[in-house]
């Protein structure tokens, strides 16, 4: 046996391997002229005309000059698709992600890019679909807020502009059907109209609303549990057409008549303390805007004693209006100093010059 540094041959595979004496000077001869070979000229006809007898090709596959230069080809160029099975796979699994520092991505980071993945998605579905703001905004909307609606007969007329025919009227649809079904629009065309059916379970209960409607409780009309005449005997108060008030030794309740369905935020109250103005928003004159008959104490937000107002029931507003004059402040000594003869300055006074008993158990109301 014959030991090499790599295999060891037997003397039956010596055989292949052995080359004859003529093989070997010739195969020695090429590897001379391959040392004389300028690689850096290799292409050009400089390097082809020093090597006619290497370029030559021969017609024996047992000789050496089989494969020539010529049969070299060209390096495909980087994009060529032929590189593809040697270029490094990546591993794309859920749980192999990297980043740059060869790091595995936290929870967090593999939300986020979920995350842009979809927005990715969503703008090019956008995109696509060639989709305006005001249409993305509105299916965001329903998208979070939005819910089904089952429309039918009775409901169909507010899903639809124009006139609507429910296919109960319809006469195309009456023709299809030999029984025509009842007009459940109650009270429209005679006495023996059909109710509207209830919505029931599958076990048959009638499935009502969850929560009750609110009651409409009816309003009466403004003052009409006031008696006018009494106040003006008792001198202390008096009821017009579009105000009314009353008073405490201490306290006048002015109440105003404002529209109906008037807010608050449409109001614009200013108080001082010989005057009243009340302007409402978008209208050119003020609803009041009348001079105090004596003198009122304002006071500020911090203050229990100032004097405020408020709206009631969306066509009143209601002014509590602390008195300057009063025992409370200390700057009289007789409650009958306190008394106010009329409300207004253009108001009529009373023809009593003194109050009545009663003024002085008159209670507050606040």
């Amino acid at each position: 046996n014959i030991q090499t540094p790599h295999t060891i041959l037997d003397a039956s595979a010596l055989s292949c391997v052995l080359m004859q004496a003529d093989d070997v000077s010739r195969f020695i001869a090429f590897r001379g002229e391959l040392d004389g070979v300028r690689w850096d000229l290799l292409g050009t006809t400089a390097a082809t005309a020093a090597l006619p007898h290497v370029t030559k090709r021969s017609t024996d596959f047992s000789d050496t000059n089989y494969c020539g230069w010529d049969d070299l080809a060209a390096v495909p160029c980087e994009s060529d698709l032929s590189w593809q099975p040697f270029e490094p796979r990546e591993e794309t699994g859920p749980q192999v992600k990297l980043v740059q520092g060869g790091r595995k991505l936290t929870k967090e980071q593999r939300q986020k890019l979920k995350d842009d993945e979809q927005l990715r998605e969503a703008r090019e579905s956008i995109r696509k679909r060639g989709w305006t703001d005001n249409e993305v905004k509105w299916r965001s909307w329903l998208a979070r807020r939005g819910h089904d609606t089952m429309v039918n007969d009775w409901n169909l007329y507010r899903y639809i502009d124009g006139e609507c025919t429910p296919p109960a009227r319809d006469p195309f649809w009456l023709n299809a059907n030999e029984v025509p079904l009842p007009d459940y629009e109650a009270g429209n065309d005679g006495e023996n109209e059909d109710p509207e059916p209830a919505i029931t379970s599958l076990m048959g209960e009638v499935v009502g609303p969850k929560h009750r409607a609110a009651r409409v409780k009816p309003l009466p009309p403004l003052w009409s549990d006031v008696d006018g005449d009494d106040l003006v005997l008792r001198t202390l108060g008096r009821k017009a057409e579009w105000y009314c008030w009353r008073q405490t030794t201490s306290q006048v309740v002015l109440e105003v008549r404002v529209p109906d369905g008037t807010s608050a935020r449409e109001c614009q109250v200013t108080m001082r303390p010989t005057r009243l103005t009340v302007r409402l928003c978008g209208a050119a004159a003020p609803l009041l805007d009348e001079e105090l008959h004596m003198r009122i104490y304002v006071g500020s937000n911090v203050d229990d004693d100032s004097s405020i107002w408020e709206l009631q029931d969306k066509r009143v507003l209601v002014f509590h209006l602390t008195k300057w004059h009063r025992l409370e402040a200390g700057n009289v000594r007789d409650a009958s100093r306190t008394w106010w003869r009329q409300c207004l300055a253009k108001e009529e006074p009373f023809e009593n010059t003194v109050p009545h008993g009663d003024y002085y158990n008159a209670k507050e109301k606040r």
